[in-house]
């Protein structure tokens, strides 16, 4: 059970990692042009050798010059318009990169259209390659052939009005609103996957009472765990993990979580067990984690609101100076905040059988993620004013729907974080006056905290 959740994780990383790579789409429309090609010769000449004498009209295309010069002029024609169509590309992901940051390039990569488009330029180009060399003897055998020359018009049509909406997609994808749109609901689908909706009750709350006792001994009697490859923690099989854990009678305490960089050697954890921790389990407990060269999105909730934040914060600087995509990308985290004050976040504890801790999960919480979307902004939005209302008019919203103190506590914190950093910075009276007045609105939905006098 244990193997095959393990190989679940890996399938759905691998999955993950082929969706970023632009080759992959190209690649399946390059065999394809090669399956289609050898089937539409092979039923030529099957069904229509010696047609064309019998029907001479529909059959124009059998002179075999004809034919070829077609092909000839389709393949150069397509290889011409399959670069230009790259250099658009190029030039579009050269001027997000400066624009909205190099972390954006992913986003433009995984563009299924792009690929699309790419494949059947390229498809058609390898199409009328290989149709050059199976129909060279296409006078001798008197083969007229009708299916090749029909999917070759039909690709040509094809390729036409791929080429003018790529065009219109390229100009469409470099806009602001568009590719914050689209980080937005890359950041909402990774929310609705990691965080499930709020239940009643939940398994492991019936032994919570042994955290504080099983927390005290993992940093003081538990031995290290150490990172035996360095680089980006990108996800972890917990489910296989647990299992291990608890067929080897062990306790294991992560203090890392997907987006984390593992240094070599650095502590990974704490582990709670009675014999030595040996080099074999240490390596059995790393196989548990997927760790690459970059960052990725499939477990790190953290992952795309990075991306908005950075998004924000080029905005506002004085080179570019446009604080409209920077309330644009406040308001989408906004919402994203949103969403999660109704939801459930993982557990961070898991349990076997008998109620013993096995496993302790460092864990996403509503004030790190808060903190990760608005303390950026925050920090750089001093001389703003608009953005800086933007920012407490969605602490606003959000405390209106916060629910636990948690929530209340970090909706609070930023809210004073953001009202005390203007101060010193916005000199005019009517702009202090404005922005206390959304201070405040925000803390009408906010109890009074508990040590106030």
């Amino acid at each position: 059970m244990s193997g095959d959740n393990a190989l679940k994780t890996r399938i759905l990383h691998l999955l993950e990692l082929l969706t970023v790579n632009f080759w992959m789409i190209p690649l399946l429309f390059l065999v394809m042009a090669t399956i289609l090609s050898f089937v539409n010769i092979y039923l030529d000449r099957v069904l229509f050798t010696g047609w064309g004498e019998i029907l001479p009209f529909p059959f124009y295309f059998k002179d075999a010059d004809n034919f070829h010069s077609l092909l000839s002029l389709t393949a150069s024609a397509m290889l011409g318009v399959t670069g230009v169509a790259f250099s658009i590309t190029i030039a579009s992901l050269t001027l997000a990169s400066q624009q909205f940051g190099p972390r954006l390039l992913r986003n433009f990569m995984k563009t299924q259209f792009n690929q699309v488009v790419m494949g059947f330029f390229i498809g058609t180009f390898l199409y009328c390659v290989l149709l050059l060399q199976f129909s060279s003897t296409l006078e001798e055998i008197n083969l007229t052939p009708v299916i090749s020359l029909t999917t070759l018009l039909g690709l040509i049509i094809t390729d036409l009005l791929l080429l003018v909406f790529f065009f219109h997609h390229t100009a469409m994808s470099i806009q602001a609103d568009t590719i914050i749109t689209e980080v937005h609901q890359e950041l909402s689908e990774r929310l609705e996957a990691l965080f499930p909706e709020t239940l009643e009750t939940s398994e492991h709350l019936p032994a919570a009472a042994l955290q504080s006792q099983e927390h005290e001994r993992f940093e003081t009697q538990g031995d290290v765990v150490r990172v035996q490859q360095a680089g980006y923690l990108q996800a972890i099989d917990v489910t296989g993990l647990r299992d291990y854990v608890t067929e080897q009678d062990m306790a294991l305490k992560l203090a890392v979580r997907p987006g984390d960089f593992l240094m070599q050697n650095c502590g990974l954890g704490w582990c709670l067990n009675q014999d030595a921790l040996d080099e074999a389990k240490q390596a059995a407990i790393n196989s548990y984690l997927i760790v690459g060269n970059t960052r990725t999105a499939e477990q790190d909730a953290e992952y795309a609101v990075r991306q908005l934040v950075e998004i924000a914060v080029r905005a506002m600087s004085p080179g570019i100076n446009d604080p409209f995509t920077a309330i644009t990308c406040i308001d989408r985290l906004g919402n994203a905040l949103a969403f999660l004050l109704n939801r459930q976040f993982p557990a961070e504890q898991y349990f076997d059988e008998n109620a013993r801790l096995r496993l302790q999960l460092k864990p996403f919480t509503f004030s790190g993620i808060m903190a990760a979307a608005f303390n950026q902004i925050r920090q750089n939005t001093a001389f703003h004013v608009a953005v800086i209302i933007s920012l407490l008019e969605t602490l606003r919203s959000l405390a209106a729907q916060a629910r636990t103190p948690e929530q209340q506590s970090a909706i609070r914190k930023q809210a004073d974080a953001i009202h005390v950093a203007c101060q010193d910075e916005i000199k005019a009276r009517a702009d202090l006056e404005d922005i206390k007045a959304c201070y405040q609105a925000v803390y009408r939905f906010l109890p009074v905290p508990s040590n106030s006098q």
